[in-house]
């Protein structure tokens, strides 16, 4: 399977030519918008929504709140009169009933195919443990937006197949990988979006510099007990995890067309393997975004 990644003029697009595709694509990946919204149905949340709010509102474009900029993202994508969009996580900073609700009549009126998955922060409040047991809790508000399925899902579109995981604990699971595996052998050319990125260790200076801490997956080495302490006790790369890593490292994964991610709130490209490159987008609050332009090879 031809695969090509054409070098672009500015981090707001990614242009891939594939071999097979039925026809030329458009889609908008949107990332870590960080919204902090809530009403009376989230007690938990009032006393975080007006801080947060205050403080990603300081670093939109032109002081707007993170909310006019996701939405002005979205109307973005309806202008490129895009064929698809996928949200890789943390477009709420708390996960709220009332964010959730914002975001789906987002998407609603795109009235475009539709994927999301979760982010650390969209399932996650400052008093709790940052734990698969917290994220199963939070999982069936987003029963809604992930079709049922926040761990992973697919869309196929136009001859490709739209691949998400839910990784925002950094791990990928038994389940998950089985999935993965599953859609790899489809034969289609693929992307899979997921939250955090994967290592890559071009992208590695700069994430230690911003966080002080290797916050990707399966990072080859930099935790130390107190980042570990810092980023709520993350974990070691679980045996799946690092399966899920070499398969699509060195593995039977070529048609996977590209990887495209966020978390770590500044734009990056480079290859994860020959020939295939991981996209790490600039944070929606900061106005960034990603169009993805799939070309008939």
């Amino acid at each position: 399977m031809q695969i090509e990644h054409i070098a672009a003029d500015n981090d707001d697009v990614a242009t891939i030519r594939i071999e097979g595709l039925e026809r030329d694509l458009k889609i908008l990946q949107l990332t870590d918008s960080h919204m902090a919204v809530g009403d009376e149905r989230d007690p938990d949340a009032a006393e975080h929504v007006a801080r947060l709010r205050e403080s990603f509102q300081q670093r939109t474009p032109g002081g707007v709140s993170a909310r006019e900029v996701f939405d002005q993202a979205l109307k973005r994508g309806a202008q490129e009169e895009i064929d698809a969009a996928v949200l890789t996580g943390d477009i709420t900073h708390l996960p709220t009933f009332a964010a959730i609700e914002i975001i789906q009549q987002g998407l609603k009126e795109l009235s475009v195919p539709s994927l999301y998955t979760l982010g650390n922060h969209d399932w996650h409040l400052s008093h709790l443990e940052s734990s698969e047991a917290t994220r199963s809790d939070y999982y069936p508000r987003f029963r809604g937006l992930t079709g049922g399925s926040p761990s992973h899902q697919v869309l196929e579109l136009g001859g490709v197949r739209l691949i998400t995981l839910d990784n925002s604990t950094y791990q990928v699971n038994a389940e998950q990988l089985a999935f993965l595996r599953q859609q790899l052998a489809v034969g289609q050319p693929c992307l899979l979006f997921i939250h955090i990125p994967l290592w890559v260790e071009s992208l590695m200076p700069a994430v230690v510099e911003m966080w002080n801490a290797p916050i990707v997956m399966a990072p080859a080495s930099g935790w130390t007990d107190e980042s570990r302490v810092r980023w709520e006790k993350v974990l070691d790369p679980s045996p799946s995890t690092r399966e899920c890593m070499e398969l699509l490292s060195t593995g039977p994964s070529e048609n996977v067309a590209g990887i495209f991610c966020g978390h770590v709130h500044f734009s990056h490209v480079d290859e994860y393997r020959e020939g295939r490159c991981q996209y790490v987008t600039a944070p929606g609050f900061s106005g960034g975004y990603r169009l993805i332009q799939l070309e008939v090879g």
